[in-house]
């Protein structure tokens, strides 16, 4: 008699082909053998989406300080100048660069159905798309350079200076928003390592072109502010060229059919913009947010705003891993629904944001145990010092919220759902953050970490939301042939 399901015998091939019972137990244990080797499998999936990301915001990271070091040998006027400059344009570009997420989505889907020719079609007209939001964008930043930067900038020494640079760095915008276009096509299909190649061409164009332009090296002109300017759109417009032609030649997992870049369809149109349009309003919402928080922190005075900069500046650091992670969750969701493996897309975007979370927590320790070595990185000021070491070590506790806000996003946003995140952050910035600031500067009149205190709340809160949302469920179910 069989007294329990452990005991029902189930007759499998044995050596010499001599039959020996297996029972359910057994039969359990190669089951959840099976189990751990997919879930290894699907943590190195996640590990090798992600760490070119890493090592593309790296490289970044490098040519930003590389850039405020060459600059800053120039004059403070010349280091304003770019600095703002710089900022507008690429935040300009990040944020008309959302049709590039409402592009990643659609392909991640295609490829995960199988369907290349349709993965291939959408891949085209974005592209195409790309161009001409870029050319818009690059002549409206040339045209409206002056009269932007004198409303919020009084030195006419550094509106001649930003001027110059904004009018040559707008042009290669026309070829940035195609650039980052093409590399959310790629992440879209798996391929994270060819936009971190690209990345390390147009990175290294840049730093070379800094240093031979802006101090005249090797024979050429001493151009300064210009040549910072010349060295950055020159890096852009070839890494954009490059990229664009190995897109041509499909050797990277999708081709652009270069005819098929300007037949847009209504339905096409449609599609991308509700995608699209929520990525862009949530980059132009923690953009806003930062300005005008950067704006209220300054009038705390000199010391407490340099504390704030470099604490800021060294808290990017950590910013690094949870983008690329929350790239491979956008990817592996989206590929994985588009298959109609929806358990499998959640898995991949617990995975995803488990592993993230780890390696921005342990970061946040090193905040946490070694800030002032952290600090002493990029200032020697004794009060800017204290000053920043305090916001640092409050920083660290924002980590793993930060992981879990940014990797949780990315899963919505790769299964289509872009709205979610976007009205998450209008609630975490204008709702929570920027009121708390207010607060913290005009009414209470608190020191500059209270500031990170309401930044630590904010990512709590929306880090909250966004688990919520995602726990619902209901990304598992939209179909972007209806969107």
């Amino acid at each position: 008699m069989i007294t329990g399901a452990a005991d029902i015998p189930v007759l499998t091939g044995g050596k010499g082909g001599v039959l020996f019972p297996l029972t359910i137990k057994h039969r359990r244990k190669e089951l959840e053998m099976k189990d751990l080797a997919n879930s290894t499998v699907l943590t190195r999936r996640i590990f090798w989406l992600a760490w070119p990301v890493i090592l593309e915001m790296a490289l970044h990271m490098f040519v930003w300080v590389f850039d405020t070091a060459m600059v800053g040998r120039l004059s403070a006027e010349a280091l304003s100048a770019v600095g703002l400059g710089g900022e507008i344009v690429f935040t300009t570009t990040a944020v008309f660069s959302g049709i590039g997420i409402g592009t990643m989505v659609m392909v991640a889907r295609h490829t995960g159905a199988g369907l290349p020719e349709d993965a291939q079609h959408v891949a085209s007209r974005s592209l195409g798309l790309g161009f001409l939001i870029g050319l818009l964008v690059a002549g409206a930043l040339a045209l409206f350079c002056r009269p932007l930067l004198q409303f919020f900038v009084k030195d006419p020494t550094v509106t001649e200076y930003a001027v110059s640079y904004m009018r040559i760095t707008s042009v290669s915008v026309a070829f940035m928003i195609p650039l980052n276009v093409c590399s959310y096509i790629m992440r879209g299909v798996g391929n994270t390592r060819t936009p971190m190649i690209i990345a390390g061409i147009t990175n290294g164009i840049n730093v070379i072109g800094d240093y031979v332009l802006i101090f005249g090296k090797f024979g050429f002109p001493r151009l300064e502010v210009m040549g910072a300017s010349i060295a950055t759109a020159t890096g852009q417009i070839i890494g954009s060229i490059i990229i664009i032609a190995i897109l041509f030649h499909g050797r990277k997992g999708v081709r652009v059919r270069p005819r098929h870049m300007f037949q847009m369809d209504k339905d096409f149109i449609k599609r991308i913009f509700r995608l699209s349009i929520p990525a862009s309003m949530e980059e132009f919402t923690r953009s806003g947010g930062r300005v005008i928080s950067s704006l209220w922190i300054s009038s705390m005075g000199a010391v407490p705003f340099a504390a704030n900069s470099i604490a800021i500046t060294a808290e990017s650091i950590s910013f690094m891993p949870g983008h690329g992670f929350a790239i491979a969750a956008s990817t592996l969701v989206g590929q994985s629904l588009g298959a109609g493996m929806r358990d499998e897309a959640e898995e991949s975007a617990l995975r995803s944001t488990l592993m993230g979370t780890l390696f921005m927590t342990v970061i946040g320790l090193g905040f946490f145990f070694f800030p002032t070595f952290i600090i002493a990185l990029f200032t020697n000021l004794p009060d800017v010092m204290a000053l920043a070491v305090k916001c640092i070590r409050i920083g660290a506790f924002e980590q793993p919220f930060i992981a879990l806000s940014m990797i949780m996003a990315a899963s919505l946003r790769g299964a289509g759902d872009t709205r979610g995140p976007f009205v998450v952050a209008v609630i975490s910035n204008w709702l929570i953050r920027l009121p708390l600031i207010f607060m913290v500067v005009y009414v209470w009149h608190l020191e500059v970490t209270y500031v990170w205190v309401a930044t630590l709340v904010q990512f709590v809160v929306e880090s909250m939301l966004l688990t919520l949302r995602f726990y619902r469920g209901r990304w598992r179910d939209i179909d972007l042939e209806t969107i």
